[in-house]
C-alpha cells in the first residue's frame, strides 16, 4: 500500500530540518557512517562504508518515496543545512495502518536530544498525516541508547526477535518496540 506526495514534505523541529535526501548528501552521509559507533547497531550494514553503498541508500530513499512505501529524511541543523543523520519510515501498510521507523546520527551529535526531536517529528507525521495506528521499531539487542530514545518517545518494548539478523559473524537478536495512536495521543495531552 502507498501514499502519494508530489514532493518530500519538509519537517522542522526546534533545531532540525528534516528534508529530502539527494545525491548532494553523499559526502555528508558517508561522514555519518564513518563516525565512531554509528555502524555498530545498524541492522542492514556492516564493514567499512563505501560510496557505492551510500549511493544505493540514497537510491533506496528515492525509490521508497516514489513507490509510496516510505520517506527517509536527511537530518540537518537548521543553522547549517548539512546532513548530520537520517530518520524516516518504511514498510508503510495502509490496510493495517502501520509503519516501521529507523534512524542514525553522526556520533558528534549524540546525547544532545537531536534524535529525540527527529523521532517525535516523524511520529507526528505518521500519526497525524498518514493516520497510521501503529509505529514499530527494531533495535539490535544491547543498543541501550536507542531503546532509551524509543521509550522516551512513548514506545513500549513488546518482545524480542531471537537470532533475527546475522551481523559480525554471529546471530543477533532484535528488540521489537511499538507505539499505538491512542498511546501517542495520551502522551501529547
Amino acid at each position: 500500500m502507498e501514499f502519494q506526495f508530489d514532493v518530500t514534505p519538509t519537517l522542522e523541529t526546534e533545531r532540525l530540518r528534516l528534508r529530502r535526501i539527494g545525491a548532494a548528501d553523499l559526502d555528508d552521509w558517508m561522514a555519518v557512517w564513518r563516525s565512531p559507533g554509528v555502524l555498530d547497531y545498524l541492522i542492514d550494514f556492516e564493514g567499512a562504508p563505501h560510496e557505492d553503498v551510500g549511493r544505493e541508500i540514497i537510491d533506496w530513499a528515492e525509490r521508497i518515496f516514489a513507490e509510496g512505501s516510505g520517506i527517509r529524511w536527511a537530518l540537518a541543523l537548521r543553522t547549517k543545512g548539512r546532513m548530520i543523520g537520517s530518520c524516516g519510515f518504511h514498510l508503510y501498510d495502509r490496510h493495517h495502518q502501520r509503519v516501521e521507523i529507523g534512524y542514525e546520527l553522526h556520533s558528534q551529535y549524540w546525547r544532545q536530544g537531536l534524535m529525540t526531536e527527529a523521532v517525535n517529528a516523524v511520529l507526528e507525521f505518521c500519526f497525524e498525516t498518514l493516520a497510521v495506528h501503529r509505529v514499530e521499531a527494531d533495535v539490535v539487542e544491547g543498543n541501550a541508547a536507542s531503546a532509551a530514545l524509543l521509550k522516551k518517545a512513548g514506545f513500549t518494548l513488546e518482545g524480542v526477535w531471537r537470532d533475527r539478523v546475522y551481523k559480525r559473524d554471529a546471530w543477533q537478536s532484535l528488540w521489537q518496540f511499538g507505539i499505538l495512536k491512542p498511546e501517542y495521543d495520551a502522551l501529547r495531552r
